[in-house]
């Protein structure tokens, strides 16, 4: 079971990605992928979202050694879905002050924001190399 997760995991599936700008549209697509395939349709607006947020930190930001990878691994909880990506970049991912085309500057900032916005909570498991962003994302039960 991923550390910190509240129930036990009911399923599972890791994906890993080259370092490179063009996996964010893929982590994108497999994010809703997943949501369809494990029936949490309600989620993949929301997941495809996160994982586009997660995956593009992971892929921009940070140092990295050439040719390293990004995981990224879904957990089907019984509240919902925990996902994690892992990456073996230096940095801590921080929520910022957002930046923006007034300020002279390009937009930045918002997507850690927006990741706890849309989850039911989040956060970052420093590794020895590298970290682990994860967030847990709830379903509603009828």
């Amino acid at each position: 079971m991923p550390r910190g997760a509240s129930m036990p995991v009911l399923r599972a599936e890791q994906v890993r990605y080259r370092r490179f700008r063009p996996a964010v549209r893929a982590a994108r697509a497999r994010a809703r992928d997943v949501a369809c395939r494990w029936g949490l349709d309600e989620l993949a607006d929301d997941l495809e979202s996160v994982i586009g947020e997660l995956v593009t930190n992971a892929v921009v930001h940070g140092r990295a050694a050439r040719g390293s990878r990004v995981a990224v691994t879904y957990y089907l909880i019984n509240e919902g879905l925990r996902v994690e990506v892992r990456d073996w970049a230096s940095g801590t991912p921080r929520v910022g002050q957002p930046t923006g085309p007034g300020d002279g500057i390009p937009e930045s900032g918002r997507g850690l924001a927006m990741v706890r916005a849309l989850s039911r909570r989040w956060g970052v498991t420093p590794r020895v190399i590298g970290k682990t962003v994860w967030c847990e994302m709830g379903v509603k039960r009828s």
